[in-house]
């Protein structure tokens, strides 16, 4: 009888290390695996093309982001925003649509979530601000970012700054 339960523990044990041994290794192959990269990339300008306002008080700019990878979708991505002489814009001056249904959410100012961008696509965002009085010029900086766990190989490309003359 004791020997048999002898036999039966070490027979727990030795499954026991040979399930621990296969996890480790499954868990070897997926950390040895490559890493996977999403490159974003941002574009943007005013709307419509102005290059200076006349004193007009609203001032839309407008961002496009695209998904450079063929073969990576990005999970999640974030477009935050930055201004300078311009009053601080209201969360009704950000237009973020969502990517999966090309609805308007509220955004997370400065910023907005658009959600998850396939490989290859692209998706826009775009800010309206009202210049301070009597600045010469205002400016708008959008950048793009990953909030999913992908790496953005070519960071460099994920800020996009436009700026707009006054008078």
């Amino acid at each position: 009888m004791r020997k048999n339960a002898i036999m039966s523990v070490a027979g727990v044990i030795a499954l026991a290390c040979s399930l621990f041994a296969v996890s480790l290794a499954a868990g070897a192959t997926t950390t040895g695996a490559a890493t996977t990269s999403v490159d974003l990339s941002i574009t943007g300008g005013t709307v419509s093309g102005f290059t200076h306002s006349g004193g007009f008080p609203l001032l839309p700019v407008s961002f496009t982001i695209r998904n450079n990878s063929t073969t990576t979708n990005a999970g999640d991505i974030e477009i935050s925003f930055k201004w300078t002489n311009t009053t601080t814009p209201s969360y009704e001056d950000y237009l973020c649509p969502q990517t999966s249904s090309h609805t308007l959410i509220n955004p997370d100012t400065p910023a907005c979530e658009p959600g998850g961008l396939g490989a290859g696509k692209t998706t826009g965002a775009a800010l309206i601000v009202t210049p301070k009085p009597g600045v010469t010029s205002v400016s708008v900086t959008a950048c793009a970012m990953l909030i999913d766990g992908h790496t953005d190989p070519v960071s460099r490309n994920n800020c996009k700054t436009v700026s707009i003359s006054i008078g």
